[in-house]
């Protein structure tokens, strides 16, 4: 049986994870690239499979094993949250059940959950905690919220997955601004959020209208121009990578060669 494919969510983990430990420790000023990260966690090595590991993590096209997440947090404290947040388990598996999404919610910080649960149970809240919880720009709320919507959808209200959806489409700027090691793993990332958050229109008796969102409109029209360089830069990376620009959604053919007379 070979390896299984591999999915935006195992490109956006292992790139976040990468990008994480990479800004945190060239930012002692002693790592300048690639190869100099190689030295630093095993030395020199001949085996080039060895080599070439840490350019497979960069770009998401291997996973690092156990061993590896240990040594690696053992040098730089906090890369394995990243890596190991349940987020990308929520988003691959897709946990929709109402008790399973509870106790995915119970297992979030407390300074997060302390707005909508108290004692392990859903409390009473309103707009303005989700708003709260929003505010932190963070992957702690963005998975908060993300739960949230898909809790409103199987309770059938309309109001907190429309809440939900909404806070967080609107959140995905400030997810960038703070925390640069999304400034390239975000485009696997928002793209599967946005397959999987929808409003929800009520129209008569019929059922229920789902309107999917693009995060690019959003990038579009009220992303900032410094964040908005940051993003369609990287999504321009991965359009013309070899490996990568499949999971890329497709344009206008005019605007990859565009791309590519830009960025190459």
């Amino acid at each position: 049986m070979g390896r299984p494919l591999r999915t935006r969510i195992d490109f956006a983990k292992t790139i976040s994870w990468y990008d994480f430990f990479y800004n945190q420790l060239v930012s002692l000023g002693r790592y300048k690239n690639d190869y100099d990260m190689e030295k630093f966690f095993y030395g020199y090595q001949k085996d080039h499979k060895v080599q070439s590991l840490f350019k497979k993590y960069k770009f998401g096209l291997s996973t690092p094993q156990k061993y590896q997440i240990i040594n690696v947090e053992s040098k730089c404290i906090g890369s394995s949250q990243i890596i190991n947040h349940p987020l990308w388990k929520i988003l691959k598996y897709q946990i929709f059940d109402e008790d399973l999404i509870l106790l995915e919610l119970a297992t979030l910080p407390h300074y997060i959950v302390e707005f909508i649960s108290s004692n392990g149970r859903i409390k009473d809240f309103d707009k303005s905690c989700l708003e709260h919880i929003a505010s932190y720009g963070s992957l702690d709320s963005l998975c908060t919220l993300y739960l949230l919507h898909h809790w409103g959808v199987t309770i059938n209200s309309t109001a907190l997955s429309n809440d939900c959806c909404s806070l967080l489409i609107n959140s995905l700027e400030l997810l960038l601004k703070r925390n640069p090691h999304f400034h390239r793993s975000h485009v696997f990332l928002f793209d599967e959020l946005c397959d999987q958050i929808f409003l929800m229109e009520l129209k008569g008796y019929s059922r229920p209208l789902k309107i999917k969102l693009n995060w690019r409109e959003y990038r579009r029209k009220n992303w900032s121009s410094e964040v908005k360089e940051i993003s369609t830069k990287a999504e321009a990376d991965f359009r013309i990578h070899p490996k990568l620009q499949d999971f890329i959604p497709s344009t206008d053919p005019n605007l990859v060669e565009l791309y590519k007379k830009l960025f190459v």
